[in-house]
């Protein structure tokens, strides 16, 4: 099989996504390519604090989110795949939002892993019966059932292994200013109660772990503390972070003596598949005397990252050289997450000077956001004025990645106009050949086609042909000229024989939803009471039964308009939708999954998220470092620790932080 490139990416951004980028001292070192180089996300899609108080939800990584991050809309992965980052962390989790179309989407854009964590509603939001109100810090009742929740709403394949774009789950944010909020200088209690919240929340993660029927490769867990002086701690007393990390270091191995008896062994977990973390706006130039130095000595095989860094003001490109520098050089600092890709306008004050990106006057997209709608503003990169450059450029120069190209910023997406001579004129106007490959791509893979790695340059010629209108013996092209070049398939395009009708991941499911239902009321070679309970615990799969099979029964041969029920479905190559997860076991002549059966459902209901993935019957081990012994289970090898004395393992690409219904801090 030739190698394709992944489908709905601007060729600019090929040499960022999935290889180690250049910078401009030459190729990025080894040393470097393994470290985390993140970007904490949570694009708040307001401009102003008008409107932050009655937000629906700030899941942003959510499938109705998809305006923000998806490729047709403001394509928020793409550009931060462009940067050269390879994690991104996010804020927001509702467990029951399906999240699957995001994780797949970051895998795709070479963004590789995911790790998600608990926030802040468990915890002191639930009202009533949070932990910190209601069971005296026992965590263990409340987070059990919303973080089984997640792993049924995406975080778990149909074989129950975690979704490839998952490695790490970070259990609070700043838990140390939560539970409670005078943990780090109100006594000795206070610490007990903030490790006591954490280790019952990760014995509770680890329990619906053994009930979902987990199996291995499994995902590592951290919590991130800020970077305050835990006067109050027993150890490190006098140190930043360092308190508060040997609290919960001795709670997982005592936990008795923090008044919790847990169900799981989250000692030999916690051994196995826990990093420290924390946030700091420090310069670098204190990270080695104020915490590294004394880190290394007590938590030996313990790696730790920061999981929100920016020196505000700084010369970014200085600070962040030298803050991955000394990571580097020292094996159990993993890296960082840059702080934040969107200026937090609803914050206020100074913390709007951390945002990469402020957001400009053009409307990028719609976004129907459970019963509320909010546009989505383009981005407009903030200028570094230490720097001498954009903030967002300086973040690329240090992490290997390209300049921003501001060109398409605020123009319109090439993957979002109509697939007709409207969308076409659209993009032939702004006089962008690589707008316009993209263009023209997206409409080869509406036939059922891809272009290979080695066609791009093909792909390439066409389009500035056809924006300089030099094709067709110079009178130009319209839509149906183009798309009757596309179909008489000249041979650098590849065509799929297997290509099916299936839903476009880039629209959100109000519109899936919307067209799945009219679809059922026409079809009659099928009924939508038949439709899988494997196909049914996602919108997206859903449609894939439900397009994939009618439009077989129209028996029709033109794709572009067949099978588009208003944008909502796409004609792809068994190479594209292979990569949605779900897709292959749902299209029409698909062999299910052996777990999952066929239900009598309505109409109707198929047209909700509303199933349960399959009931779990097998128990994760969560102890099985490497496969060369040890207790059974899943195997979790490359993703735990280094060894002591080894190097560190490359294995973080993406962070997540869980359920927040309130917006965090």
């Amino acid at each position: 099989m030739s190698v394709h490139r992944a489908s709905f990416v601007h060729t600019a951004l090929l040499a960022a996504i999935g290889q180690v980028a250049v910078s401009a001292s030459g190729v990025m070192s080894a040393a470097r390519a393994e470290l985390i180089r993140g970007v904490s996300y949570g694009p708040v899609p307001l401009k102003s604090i008008d409107g932050a108080s009655s937000l629906p939800a700030d899941d942003w990584f959510c499938d109705e989110a998809v305006p923000m991050w998806g490729p047709a809309g403001r394509r928020d992965l793409s550009v931060i795949s462009s940067m050269g980052a390879n994690l991104i962390r996010l804020y927001g989790n509702n467990p029951t939002y399906d999240h699957t179309n995001f994780l797949d989407e970051a895998v795709r854009e070479g963004l590789g892993v995911a790790a998600a964590g608990m926030s802040d509603y468990p915890f002191y939001q639930m009202t009533p019966g949070s932990c910190l109100r209601a069971t005296d810090f026992n965590c263990f009742s409340q987070v059990k059932p919303l973080y089984l929740q997640n792993l049924q709403n995406g975080f778990l394949t149909a074989d129950r292994k975690y979704h490839p774009a998952l490695k790490y789950m970070n259990i609070l944010n700043e838990p140390d200013l939560k539970m409670p909020s005078s943990a780090t200088n109100g006594g000795p209690e206070g610490p007990k109660q903030m490790a006591r919240s954490l280790i019952s929340a990760f014995d509770a993660m680890l329990e619906a772990e053994k009930e979902a029927g987990v199996t291995g490769p499994l995902i590592n867990f951290t919590a991130t503390f800020s970077y305050a002086i835990c006067a109050s701690c027993e150890g490190f007393p006098d140190k930043p972070a360092l308190g508060q990390m040997w609290v919960l270091d001795d709670a997982m191995r005592n936990p008795e003596k923090y008044g919790y008896t847990p169900i799981n062994d989250i000692s030999a977990a916690y051994t196995a598949r826990f990093l420290h973390s924390f946030n700091t706006q420090n310069p670098a130039t204190d990270l080695q005397h104020q915490f590294l130095d004394d880190y290394s000595v007590h938590f030996p095989t313990t790696p730790v990252y920061i999981g929100e860094y920016h020196r505000v003001h700084a010369n970014q490109t200085e600070d962040l050289e030298m803050i991955l520098s000394l990571a580097e050089v020292n094996p159990l600092f993993f890296g960082i997450s840059f702080f934040e890709y969107q200026v937090a306008y609803w914050k206020t004050g100074s913390e709007m000077d951390f945002g990469m990106f402020g957001l400009g006057d053009f409307e990028v997209a719609s976004m129907p956001y459970f019963g509320q709608t909010f546009s989505i503003y383009c981005l407009s990169p903030q200028d570094s004025a230490s720097s001498g450059m954009s903030m967002p450029d300086a973040v690329a120069a240090v992490y290997g990645g390209s300049a921003i190209d501001t060109s398409i910023l605020c123009a319109v997406n090439p993957l979002s106009v109509t697939l007709d001579e409207v969308g076409y004129q659209e993009v032939l106007a702004q006089k962008s050949a690589s707008q316009m490959a993209l263009f023209i791509e997206r409409v080869a893979n509406h036939m059922g086609a891809t272009v290979p790695v080695t066609s791009v340059q093909n792909l390439n010629d066409l389009a500035q042909s056809v924006v300089d209108g030099t094709v067709n013996g110079g009178g130009g092209y319209s839509m149906g000229l183009l798309a009757s070049y596309l179909g008489s398939r000249p041979d650098w395009i590849e065509f799929d024989s297997q290509a099916k009708c299936v839903a476009n991941r880039n629209v959100p499911p109000s519109v899936i939803g919307s067209a799945i239902g009219w679809t059922c009321e026409q079809a009659t070679s099928f009924s939508c009471a038949e439709v899988s309970a494997w196909c049914q615990n996602n919108t997206y799969k859903t449609a894939d039964y439900v397009f994939s099979r009618y439009y077989e029964e129209l028996g029709s041969t033109n794709p572009l308009v067949d099978c588009s029920f208003s944008g909502a479905a796409i004609y792809a190559s068994a190479d594209l939708y292979d990569g949605w997860s779900g897709s292959a076991q749902c299209v029409s002549d698909a062999i299910l999954p052996s777990s999952t059966t066929t239900t009598t459902a309505t109409a109707a209901a198929v047209t909700m998220n509303t199933s349960a993935a399959p009931a779990a019957t097998t128990t994760a081990g969560f102890l099985h470092r490497d496969s060369s012994g040890g207790s059974g289970g899943a195997d979790f090898t490359g993703y735990a620790r280094p060894v002591a004395g080894g190097g560190r393992q490359a294995f973080v690409l993406l962070v997540l932080a869980f359920t927040t219904f309130a917006l965090q801090g």
